[in-house]
């Protein structure tokens, strides 16, 4: 042999070597070589890059937090908003992707082969029995679990956790890990007492191991902090903070510290935790806060010292951009001393000094829209309680409350603000023209110096925003670093801030996909145009309007609620006449005087808004702020303003109503016997003309519910006489209650009961034009246009809870046309699937479950992943499983899940599995229910999936090991060929199958699914040619060869060249030889194993047969037994019903005498009514007299006054006439002696 062929052929071993060394490398098999590939390979590879990508969102994370240090924090950062994040589009997405990739290509779990020598090795057999043997693979595992935690999936990441703890049980450190991460999660998710008992439960076992003691300390420092146990939190947190090994999180649990001790009381401690806090590398929001802490809990200075400390640091120029936090807490210091006007000073300051209209700012105006509110300063309060909307989060705990104050007060504001503001159109209008339009043009004036205004600040931010870029281009950002070290109040511009402050993650983030900016852009459109349907020209249903500068009331104008337009009129509702041309200009005159009424039209029109205003203010004063008084004003305001007003029978009722309620009987019956003359034909006049109306209508709420829960169990019980007794009756005496829809649709359903279609149809179109506007009735008008399409209700005389539509109506008028209008669900295979498991509430652990079925997916599906979330539909728990891309997806996992070992086994056997595909769950499922949607797939895929059909009716479901397509790829992999179709399996199973004598035995094993591996084994033989086969042959013989060397290497390489060296001395004759040898050998093992198997299959049909008999057997005792069973519980039912028959007897006399007794009770209530009444008239008349007889004294003591008064005064004129007569007489006797 030359040297370049042995040079040539090397060449050629060593590249078939390397290609069958990596193709040997697969994680199916498990040896050294394997273990130590895949474990290099996934360490220094898929997992470093994975976890890279970790680091940089978690610190990320913690970068775009914006936690509020005015509050107390939790251990670790709230993400309480994100636990409706779902998987796969967070920021921890890279993470969870390389990490599943690496379980993937890299894990093993098949078990090596055993060294018989090593069998009384204690180590090595306790390594055998692991269920992971890639070294590194617990990293990856625990590395994804916590980036799903991060990303918002809680779920998700609790079953991985579980699933960890299964495959490492025997690690005690791992486990304790995976279970101290399950209870955080459980906190986060508001689960309090499942993370308790996983933390009692460690406990109770010795604790935490050394590595997880502070991981465990910080866990149930957290734990007790949410369940408000800050005492005992104490001592955890400082052990974490000990060991914390990360800067900002150790800085974080410090300050929280401090916070802790201030609340439990310990000031020396808070104090001192908060002096620790404060450094140089420290954030300076930290700095801040914490020095604001430590003023506040001085309390040696006194409320002034504080308040003067306080005012001193917001004079510093470095606490600019914590004004608000500032004032906030000195408003909080006055309320605390009862100054409520300083205290409202310095909320308002908050609020208008505030610069990064945060959470400090919003907090300050939920308190001042409390103290307006308290005051009913309604205007005022309510853009206090519109704005923070957009930057609360849910969860917090005032966020209920101010959204519930918004919206009342949104729609209470409309009304007022149009009565203030047509009072000031009405009252301009009735001025002199030029006192008019010089206020016009005052107005118009100060518009003009506003825009002046704004477009100089426009400017100014403009030419800041062009020296900050000129800035950043410099180039110089170590220098500009530590420019904002020393300028620790400009916010670092490391990413674009929206328009609350808060930094966003990407400069290119999606605007919608930013809920607080949604958010924000919710509330600037309503302020400018208030709250509008989706129409077209929308905008053209408002103007803009001015106020009077002569009204009192604009300078009371809170400054936070003003706005760019101070009044915006519909044009629906303006006083203008159409027909006038529009001017849009609002720097017009033209513009404001086409909004005055000037007409006795537009007058009119203005009164009509006005007075529509009034009675809507009343009813929210009354329905839904509950201030009588303010709705006693409303009302009397709308009455004495407008006599005729067409609401004047509802106004009478309602103020009849809150009299009642307040206990004035006077003023009841005054707006009762009003109702009463002069609407005596109306709905209210019935129930108060009855006698016993007061207590009728102090019970109404119990006797309505009283009624309907009647006349609904009646409903279910086909008691149809009960249900339109029931209905009469309400309909008598509360015809204006909510519940009168509801009444009616039932009324009109027991029509349905007795199959009485033109009584339902009757009492529908009623009930649709009493109530056009009520829940119900898109429910009627449904069941109306079916009835009209010639369908109807199948109805036995059991409750309508489904709806079936599939049969026409039994008419003349009935086609065949009309019968193809159905409402049915689809039938589609090649769309998306998802698995039901459906449970009673409280009778399964639904934690259980879900690690049952998590610990299942995980076990058996590597690469497609499951979806796993809960819903309820009463009285059902549903655990839904998504991801089944079509019907052959979750056939297969059906299959699977039914088998031997399977799914359903595992679970509780009360638990129905239902298989539904997204289009039928969403849209056809709760129109028409669970029991037709059973006789729907009955229908279609008995045959596909016949164990569901027997799940559902109780049978034994036996196992069916037909291979279908496969979900993904399990950790066992298919013998079936992948290019086989469906068609193709088909025909084998037809070809196959088992052939018997007698005709009913082969009907039943056509019906059954058929066994391909048991009937006839497919070899490769039947699927490739002679030439494939000696190809195969000889990469059999290669791949053999290569195993030899790796076992062995030298003695590998020496057989390999030994071989080759022998193939080239054998004759054509001695190879045809060899070769017709191998073939005999394989064509004798094949015979052997044909031989084999047809053992097999006459045991297995022996087996079957046996099994079949026993089966008819155990059917027929079955149905016997549950022939007596349904007898008896016949009898049972009966004799149930002739005892509740008897007992509804006794409760019928009870009730009759109960009745006669207050009959009589109510007799003598009035009898006693009528003598009270009749001593209170003696009385007034009485009294009557008695104040006649004082005015008459007091009459005539005033003319005795009058008299004396006149006869004093006559006195004094004579007495005057004598003085001056005198003095006369004086002056001529002086003259007299002159002379």
């Amino acid at each position: 042999m030359s040297q370049n062929k042995i040079i040539n052929t090397l060449l050629s071993c060593i590249g078939v070597f390397l290609v069958i060394f990596s193709l040997s490398c697969s994680n199916q098999k498990n040896t050294s070589l394997t273990r130590l590939y895949h474990s290099v390979n996934t360490r220094y590879n898929i997992h470093f890059n994975a976890e890279e990508a970790y680091k940089e969102a978690l610190k990320a994370k913690q970068q775009n937090s914006d936690e509020n240090l005015s509050e107390m924090l939790y251990i670790f950062p709230d993400n309480s908003d994100t636990t409706d994040i779902q998987s796969g589009g967070g920021s921890f997405t890279t993470t969870i992707d390389k990490t599943t990739k690496a379980i993937k290509l890299h894990s093993i779990k098949t078990k090596p082969k055993r060294d018989p020598n090593r069998r009384n090795d204690a180590e090595y057999q306790a390594w055998l029995q692991q269920k992971e043997y890639t070294p590194f693979m617990d990293k990856v595992w625990l590395l994804l679990a916590r980036a799903e935690f991060h990303d918002g999936n809680y779920l998700r990441a609790i079953t991985t956790f579980m699933y960890i703890t299964k495959i490492y049980s025997s690690n005690p450190d791992i486990v304790a890990e995976c279970n101290l991460w399950i209870a955080r999660a459980y906190t986060e998710m508001g689960w309090i007492y499942e993370a308790g008992n996983i933390l009692h439960k460690m406990e109770l076992a010795g604790g935490a191991p050394e590595k997880q003691k502070a991981l465990y300390s910080a866990v149930k420092a957290n734990f007790l902090i949410r369940t408000n146990e800050l005492a005992g939190s104490v001592p955890f947190l400082e052990y974490a903070i000990k060991k914390e090994k990360d800067k900002y999180q150790k800085l974080r649990m410090k300050y929280l510290l401090g916070q802790l001790y201030a609340e439990i009381g310990d000031k020396e401690k808070a104090n001192n935790a908060f002096s620790s806090v404060q450094g140089m590398n420290t954030p300076y929001k930290f700095t801040f806060n914490a020095k604001l802490q430590q003023s506040q809990l001085d309390t040696s200075k006194g409320k002034d010292g504080i308040v003067s400390s306080l005012n001193k640091m917001a004079k510093s120029s470095k606490n600019k951009d914590y004004l608000d936090q500032i004032y906030y807490s000195i408003g909080n210091i006055y309320i605390n001393n009862s100054d409520t006007t300083r205290a409202i000073e310095n909320y308002r300051k908050a609020i208008q000094e505030s610069t990064r209209n945060g959470y400090d700012k919003t907090i300050a105006q939920v308190v001042l829209g409390d103290i307006y509110f308290n005051q009913r300063e309604f205007v005022k309060a309510q853009p206090c309680y519109q704005d923070p909307l957009s930057v609360l989060k849910k969860s917090h705990p005032d966020y209920p409350r101010v959204a519930l104050r918004s919206d009342v007060l949104d729609e209470l504001v409309v009304h007022v603000k149009t009565v203030y503001e047509q009072d000031s159109l009405q009252h301009l209008a009735s001025l002199p023209e030029g006192e008019r339009l010089t206020i016009i043009n005052q107005k118009i004036e100060q518009l003009k110096k506003e825009e002046e205004e704004k477009q100089k600040q426009a400017e100014r931010e403009k030419q800041s925003a062009e020296r900050e870029n000129r800035i950043g281009s410099w180039g110089d950002l170590e220098k500009a670093s530590l420019f904002e070290q020393n300028n620790p109040q400009k916010p670092a511009q490391t990413l674009p801030q929206n328009t609350s402050g808060q930094q966003q993650s990407t400069p290119t983030s999606f605007y919608f996909y930013n809920e607080q900016a949604v958010s924000q852009g919710k509330i600037a459109f309503q302020r400018q145009w208030g709250k509008r349907k989706l129409e077209d020209d929308w905008r053209r249903g408002s103007k803009t309007s001015f106020s009077s500068s002569l009204s009192d009331v604009e300078n009371e104008t809170d400054s936070i609620a003003e706005k760019q337009t101070d009044i915006v009129i519909k044009d629906d509702l303006s006083p203008t006449t159409s027909d006038s041309p529009i001017v849009e200009d609002i720097y017009s005159v033209d513009y404001y005087l086409q909004q005055l009424p000037l007409t006795p039209e537009a007058v009119t029109q203005s009164n009509v808004l006005i007075e529509n205003a009034l009675f809507n203010m009343g009813k929210i004063y009354k329905n839904k702020l509950e201030d009588m008084y303010l709705a006693i004003d409303a009302f009397s305001t709308d009455i004495r303003r407008f006599p005729q007003t067409p609401n004047l029978e509802e106004i009478y009722y309602q103020l009849f109503l809150i009299y009642m309620q307040m206990g004035n009987r006077d003023m009841m019956a005054d707006y009762r016997n009003r109702l009463l003359s002069e609407f005596p034909e109306s709905h209210y006049a019935t129930p108060l003309s009855d006698p016993d109306y007061e207590w009728n209508f102090r019970h109404m709420p119990i006797l309505q519910d009283s009624l309907y829960n009647a006349a609904y169990n009646a409903y279910q019980n086909a008691d149809t006489k009960v249900v339109r007794e029931n209905y009469q009756t309400i309909n008598t005496k509360y015809p204006f209650t909510d519940l009168m829809p509801k009444f009616a649709l039932l009324n009109a359903l027991s029509y349905a009961q007795t199959k009485d279609i033109k009584g339902l149809s009757d009492n529908l179109k009623e009930l649709i034009a009493k109530y056009p506007k009520s829940d119900v009735t898109p429910l009627a008008n449904e069941i109306l246009d079916r009835i009209k399409d010639g369908k109807i209700i199948l109805s036995d005389g059991s409750p309508i809870t489904e709806f079936d539509w599939s049969k026409a109506y039994l008419s003349d008028n009935a086609t065949a046309d009309e019968e193809g209008k159905t409402l049915a669900f689809s039938d589609s295979i090649d769309t998306e699937y998802l698995l039901m498991l459906m449970f009673k509430s409280n009778t399964i652990d639904r934690n259980e479950l879900l690690y049952e079925v998590a610990d299942y997916n995980f076990s058996n599906y590597v690469i497609q992943t499951f979806d796993l979330n809960f819903d309820t539909e009463p009285p059902y728990d549903i655990l839904q499983i998504k991801g089944f891309k079509s019907f052959s997806n979750i056939r297969s996992y059906l299959y699977k899940a039914f088998a031997s070992g399977g799914l359903m086994t595992k679970i509780d056997t009360t638990i129905i599995a239902v298989p539904i595909s997204v289009e039928n769950y969403t849209k056809m499922l709760p129109r028409l229910g669970m029991e037709q949607y059973k006789i729907f797939f009955a229908e279609h895929h008995k045959d596909d999936l016949p164990s569901i059909v027997r799940h559902w009716n109780n049978e034994n479901v036996e196992v069916e090991t037909v291979e279908e397509t496969i979900v993904d790829t399990p950790k066992e992999q298919s013998t079936i060929a992948p290019d086989i179709k469906e068609k193709d399996r088909t025909q084998i199973k037809e070809k196959d199958a088992p052939v018997s004598a007698d005709n009913n035995k082969q009907k039943e094993v056509d019906e059954k699914p058929v066994k391909t591996d048991n009937d006839k084994q497919i070899n490769a033989d039947d699927l490739l040619t002679k030439d494939q086969l000696e190809k195969a042959g000889k990469v059999n013989d290669a791949i053999e060869t290569v195993e030899d060397i790796i076992s062995n290497p030298v003695d590998g390489i020496k057989n390999l060249f030994k071989k080759f060296n022998n193939s080239d001395n054998l004759t054509k004759e001695e190879k045809a030889a060899i070769k017709e040898e191998k073939a005999a050998e394989k064509q004798r093992q094949k015979e052997l194993k044909a031989i084999e198997r047809s053992k097999l299959d006459s045991i297995k049909k022996i087996e079957k047969a046996y099994n079949d008999s026993v089966a008819k057997a155990e059917k027929a005792i079955q149905d016997s037994i549950k022939s007596v069973e349904n007898e008896r519980k016949q009898q049972i039912k009966l004799d149930e019903q002739k005892k509740k028959e008897a007992e509804k007897a006794a409760i019928k006399a009870k009730e009759d005498e109960r009745k006669q007794k207050e009959d009589e009770r109510k007799e003598r209530q009035r009898a006693n009514e009528e003598r009270l009444r009749q001593l209170e008239q003696e009385r007034k008349t009485k009294e009557k007299a008695r104040e006649e007889e004082r005015k008459t004294k007091e009459q005539e003591q005033k003319e005795r006054l009058r008299q004396r008064e006149k006869e004093r005064e006559e006195k004094e004129k004579t007495r005057e006439q004598e003085r001056k007569e005198k003095e006369k007489q004086a002056e001529e006797r002086r003259k007299a002696r002159k002379s």
